[in-house]
């Protein structure tokens, strides 16, 4: 494994590694809830919110390196009520976002797949453009910048809502 490869994957893998963490004690009726204060919802994003919309990013990835997403594409509606910009809604019926099994397996899924893929990217390959178009290519001028930012970067800050949300719904700290 080059090492540009090495250090994104062991960074990568260490938040994921608290992604699971953040969902210990996470029941699925509680999964899509938005915490309640002083008997009004607090917009904030929740564990289904936040892990759905990571699920979208490992195909992101795979497109970045000019490879087939297949493996670890999810369901088109799913994308939809994930994608940037989507309002994250309560959901105590369980009938907008996903169960919480089907988002936690795509995101396991997803990553795992992803991660392999980054493990055979060599220094050339990473040090090259990637083929997520302009305005990634101005924020991130090669794919090792862009895959290390969505797989690290951007995956910590969003674990951060889960670990603010874990409070509000009074699961505490997962660590």
């Amino acid at each position: 494994m080059s090492v540009t490869a090495e250090t994104i994957n062991a960074t990568a893998a260490r938040g994921l590694g608290l992604a699971g963490m953040m969902l210990q004690g996470v029941k699925p009726d509680m999964f899509a809830r938005l915490p309640v204060q002083d008997g009004r919802p607090v917009q904030t994003n929740h564990a289904a919110f936040v892990f759905g919309h990571l699920s979208i990013y490992p195909s992101r990835i795979f497109l970045a390196g000019g490879e087939d997403p297949e493996p670890v594409r999810i369901p088109e509606a799913h994308e939809e009520v994930f994608k940037v910009g989507s309002v994250c809604h309560d959901d105590p019926d369980g009938t907008v976002y996903p169960a919480m099994d089907e988002v936690v397996k795509s995101f396991q899924r997803g990553y795992s797949e992803v991660l392999k893929l980054v493990a055979g990217w060599d220094e050339e390959k990473l040090g090259g453009r990637h083929e997520l178009g302009e305005a990634y290519q101005n924020m991130f001028p090669t794919l090792g910048v862009v895959t290390n930012f969505l797989l690290t970067s951007h995956v910590m800050m969003h674990l951060g809502q889960v670990s603010a949300w874990r409070r509000m719904m009074g699961l505490g700290s997962a660590m």
